[in-house]
């Protein structure tokens, strides 16, 4: 007998007395509930913990999950669902499955014996505690094959187990007991009722902030779709059922807001997607200025509904002081600006977010996304890094030293680290901090992704990318993210086939651009880049970002005049606004002017222009590398000259 069938018998031999016990011993009664089904029939339902069993269909689900089983366990299972507290006799479950020609032997385990009499595949020794039914010696003696019988019995020892566990977590009375499994969840937009579409980035806000609440309550057991996507679900017309289909997820969270002055009223219901079941729903009535602890109730509320045991990181987002009603008003603002995409949107997204920080010096969250914008305002080229990494790096530190156990200061101070430091071990240990703490917020995975591929480790990049597009697959930075992996991994011609997949979600998107330009370029499909190009300075008329681009992409396709009037006119601006020195050393690579390039170079090191966070990878920077000058600024830059890691 092998040591993997030995360890299956000995646990089925162990939980059989354990099973009748507590069958005699709980007096509880399971839910029975009557539904009706799709027709005009009526399906008998019989729920218990996590699973239901439907009498008409033959058929067990285990949160919606359709669970296999054969129709012998499936009968053992109805029979001890339907008389909970009595004893069920190992006659009565033989005269329930088998023709009375066929014996078990339950006196000495259930031994399944061919018909010529010979012991079958699987064998189970006798349970060492007394059964509390007695039986006359019996023995077992079928025809089917021998791995349908094992299987029968694996079955039977499944859901033998799954009875145990309901019936003593009601018979002692306890909480819901955890799943082993992992539940998706999509939180859709907060509607907002309030009859006035300015005061969408209230529910907007609110949408995000219970997005992050569910995010982090149960990492290892519930997973929730991020805010791009679900975004894509507003005002839809969909059913429960499609969106649960297209995500999928096994739960939708809908909720409305109404306010009215600084009282809001929230209104939420969960439902169940296989069925549509609505699973709980509640209203609250509540002020503006607690609305943050009020997604946390609704959070730990969801849970118990489903079942899910709260991390023991979880300390909850709320502040220990109520927030100031326009303080919270202020940071929902600024979100909601942030979420744009846009330098615009960035420096009103600041405006707020200082305003909600003159009103509570210890809102966290503000603070936090203080740090994103001038990060982001950086990379956008719209302010120096000179002016911007300081900035992000500060609020980033408050950030965390206020919200130590939220994700998004963690999250936020890792880019800081990256960007304005150099400091990769610093960056990835607040990058792996800000995962454990909330593994469903996308943006940490996708900004995980840009690090570790500007440190060579692209496995690892593509790993991280591919769980943002998991729980945000419609997030178009995320989409534009995956072509930016594979473009410094050089695989040119997945990252093209990924960028046409990306374009499908919005063909004007800029940064879907961006990325595709470049690969064209390495490609040698240049009037591709240059239409990359000019989609750009469509999007961004006249951008320092996109003239760059522009200027790269004509030089390397031979349009060299063009190129340098490009170049000429940025030389002309940068006497009177910020222009990176990396983006002009990067022309004249183009224009095969490299010692000028790495004297731009040297520039771009000593002002710390954001983008020598990918001197390591960048395909452009190839005719450079071997200049001594170049490898000193990469050892400068903490890059090793394996892959770091």
């Amino acid at each position: 007998m092998s040591p993997a069938k030995s360890l299956e018998q000995r646990e089925l031999s162990a939980v059989l007395p354990q099973f009748e016990l507590l069958l005699t011993s709980s007096g509880s009664t399971l839910d029975h509930q009557m539904e009706l089904g799709m027709g005009t029939s009526v399906a008998r339902i019989l729920r218990f913990g996590s699973f239901e069993a439907n009498m008409r269909a033959g058929e067990l689900r285990k949160r919606g999950i359709k669970v296999r089983l054969q129709d012998q366990p499936f009968q053992i299972l109805v029979m001890l669902l339907e008389r909970p507290g009595e004893l069920v006799t190992r006659q009565e479950i033989h005269q329930k499955l088998w023709p009375a020609d066929t014996f078990v032997d339950f006196d000495h385990g259930i031994s399944l014996v061919s018909a010529d009499g010979q012991l079958a595949e699987a064998e189970y020794p006798a349970p060492a505690a007394t059964p509390l039914v007695e039986t006359g010696p019996i023995e077992q003696r079928l025809s089917a094959r021998p791995r349908f019988l094992v299987t029968v019995l694996v079955s039977c020892f499944a859901i033998t187990l799954a009875v145990i566990v309901y019936l003593g977590w009601r018979r002692m009375r306890a909480g819901p007991f955890p799943s082993s499994g992992y539940v998706m969840l999509a939180v859709l937009p907060f509607q907002n009722l309030s009859g006035d579409p300015s005061q969408d980035y209230f529910s907007d806000g609110l949408t995000e902030e219970m997005i992050a609440q569910l995010g982090a309550l149960s990492p290892d057991q519930l997973g929730v779709i991020a805010r791009t996507t679900t975004m894509a679900y507003k005002h839809t017309s969909k059913s429960v059922e499609q969106i649960g289909s297209e995500l999928g997820v096994g739960y939708v969270l809908e909720s409305s807001v109404r306010r009215d002055g600084n009282q809001v009223r929230i209104s939420v219901q969960l439902i169940r997607v296989h069925d549509q079941v609505h699973v709980w729903a509640r209203s609250y009535d509540r002020h503006i200025s607690h609305s943050i602890e009020l997604q946390e109730e609704v959070a730990k509320a969801v849970a118990e509904q489903i079942e899910v045991k709260l991390s023991p990181s979880y300390r909850g987002r709320t502040n220990p002081h109520h927030l100031d009603a326009e303080a919270n008003e202020a940071y929902l603002r600024g979100r909601y600006f942030w979420n744009q995409f846009t330098p615009e949107g960035y420096r009103k997204a600041i405006s707020y977010f200082q305003q909600a920080i003159e009103r509570d010096s210890s809102f966290a969250e503000a603070y936090s996304g203080l740090a994103d914008s001038y990060n982001f305002l950086v990379v956008t080229d719209s302010i120096p890094a000179s002016e911007g990494h300081p900035k992000a790096l500060e609020a980033a530190r408050r950030a965390v030293s206020l919200g130590v156990d939220l994700a998004e200061p963690h999250a936020s101070l890792a880019v800081a680290m990256a960007r304005s430091e150099w400091n990769w071990p610093g960056a990835e240990n607040e990058f792996k901090r800000a995962i454990t703490l909330n593994p469903s917020y996308a943006m940490v995975h996708r900004l995980y992704a840009s690090i570790l591929a500007a440190t060579r480790r692209h496995h690892e990049a593509w790993q991280q990318i591919n769980e943002a597009m998991r729980l945000d697959p419609l997030s178009l930075p995320n989409n534009a993210e995956v072509v930016r992996t594979l473009y410094y991994a050089r695989n040119y011609d997945q990252a093209i086939e990924q960028g046409q997949k990306a374009m499908q979600l919005d063909p004007n998107y800029v940064r879907t651009h961006f990325w595709l330009g470049r690969v064209y370029s390495q490609k040698g499909m240049h009037r591709e880049a240059i239409a990359a190009a000019e989609k750009i300075l469509e999007s961004m008329p006249d951008s320092t970002l996109g003239l760059t681009e522009m200027a790269y992409s004509l030089a390397v396709a031979g349009r060299r005049k063009e190129a340098r009037q490009i170049l000429r006119r940025l030389e002309g601006r940068s006497t009177s606004a910020f222009v990176p020195a990396y983006n002009f050393a990067v022309i004249h690579i183009a224009l095969n002017d490299e010692e000028t390039a790495m004297r731009y170079m040297q520039q771009a090191y000593e002002n710390r222009d954001w983008a020598m966070l990918v001197l390591a990878v960048e395909p452009r920077l190839d005719p450079l590398r071997k200049d001594p000058r170049f490898q000193e600024i990469l050892a400068k830059l903490n890059f090793a000259e394996k892959p770091f890691g």
